[in-house]
């Protein structure tokens, strides 16, 4: 009865939250959907690779489909292309709204059409990860790192959690990301503090379209930024103007520091399933580029970095955003990331800890003891 309630409660919250919108016509509801497919097969570095022979009769009868159901008036326009962008089973294309399901959880729409599906670690535990830096035995520290998004503060913080951890003198540093979604990449202290060799990892190329390149122009003026990234793509792109694709670090990026800080013997990064976007570069390039660095954890990270450098969208009428990946790592298929995500070099075998928050819990303890014994 209880699970009939809650489910009655989640449906009356959509409902309200779709009620509040202007009601848009037929016709507004088709000139959003054709909006935004066309942007899509326009503009989208994974268009050219989802969209090939072996699909393309698939992807014709899916986006003809969608049409006839807005334009028959069965469905709005936004949820058509929610549907739509599902299709390319990429979690950085998606329309930026979600809804409660049946649990309570906060799904996006467009990830509630994918077959693929991501695990909710808060229907299982109590799951809050919150920032903390902190000794967890005498030799080994902690550093929870929950978040690449906030304000500038958030880079102060990641500083002064490396001043305490050279300050606890301990030999050992756990950094534990579980619960991390992506963001900005201002995880670059942590790989600075583990880098020990040169490494390689796939760089990225864009998409040549003169609405990617707007866009980027547009982003680096708003939000007042140097502008290189621009210029050398402009640049490129008057270069090279028949060329698909631009790629700013040649075949791929060799991450380099200009020195090694060995204040830590040893470390782990701890990972779940919540990690993916800028928390996966994250992994991956100090994978690539430390020794002393073991993963550890019980899944494998969630997959979405093939494609990414997002253009935010807005639709004609709806009021709401749909995001489309610019950018795409070099050497796809064979070196990408969101088909398995990242998996642990240890998987940890324990179960689910009651509580993750600002606590030492089950995980970290026993990360603490393999750093500690093993050689």
């Amino acid at each position: 009865m209880k699970k009939v309630v809650h489910l009655f409660l989640c449906m009356f919250v959509a409902l309200v939250s779709l009620a509040q919108v202007p009601e848009l016509t037929v016709e507004q509801h088709l000139e959003d959907y054709d909006y935004a497919v066309k942007y899509i097969e326009d503009n989208y570095a994974g268009f050219p690779d989802k969209v090939v022979d072996s699909t393309r009769t698939d992807y014709k009868a899916m986006k003809n489909r969608l049409r006839a159901q807005v334009a028959n008036g069965e469905r709005p326009g936004w949820n058509a292309v929610a549907e739509y962008s599902a299709w390319f089973n990429d979690r950085h294309l998606k329309i930026q709204q979600s809804y409660p399901n049946e649990k309570g959880e906060w799904v996006n729409w467009t990830e509630h059409y994918m077959n693929r599906k991501g695990i909710h670690y808060e229907a299982m535990m109590e799951y809050e990860p919150a920032a903390i830096a902190c000794k967890v035995t005498d030799k080994t520290f902690l550093i929870r790192f929950p978040s690449c998004s906030g304000d500038v503060s958030d880079t102060k913080w990641i500083k002064n959690s490396i001043k305490q951890f050279k300050k606890s003198r301990c030999e050992n540093l756990v950094i534990d990301i579980r619960g991390n979604g992506g963001g900005d990449p201002r995880w670059t202290p942590y790989w600075a503090l583990l880098y020990d060799h040169e490494g390689v990892v796939p760089g990225i190329e864009y998409r040549n379209t003169p609405q990617n390149l707007s866009y980027i122009i547009d982003e680096e003026k708003t939000y007042k930024l140097k502008g290189e990234r621009a210029k050398k793509l402009m640049k490129m792109s008057s270069q090279n103007p028949d060329s698909e694709f631009l790629s700013l670090f040649g075949n791929h990026l060799i991450k380099k520091y200009k020195k090694i800080d060995k204040s830590v013997k040893k470390a782990a990064l701890i990972i779940d399933n919540s990690n993916s976007s800028n928390t996966e570069a994250m992994v991956s390039e100090i994978k690539a580029t430390s020794y002393r660095t073991t993963i550890y954890g019980r899944d494998n990270t969630s997959g979405c970095l093939d494609f990414s450098n997002l253009a935010f969208i807005h639709f004609k009428h709806y009021d709401c955003y749909f995001g489309v990946p610019m950018s795409r790592r070099i050497g796809l298929p064979e070196t990408s990331i969101d088909a398995t995500g990242i998996a642990p070099d240890v998987r940890i075998p324990l179960p689910l800890p009651a509580r993750l928050t600002d606590n030492i819990d089950e995980w970290v303890i026993w990360v603490a003891e393999q750093l500690e014994n093993n050689n």
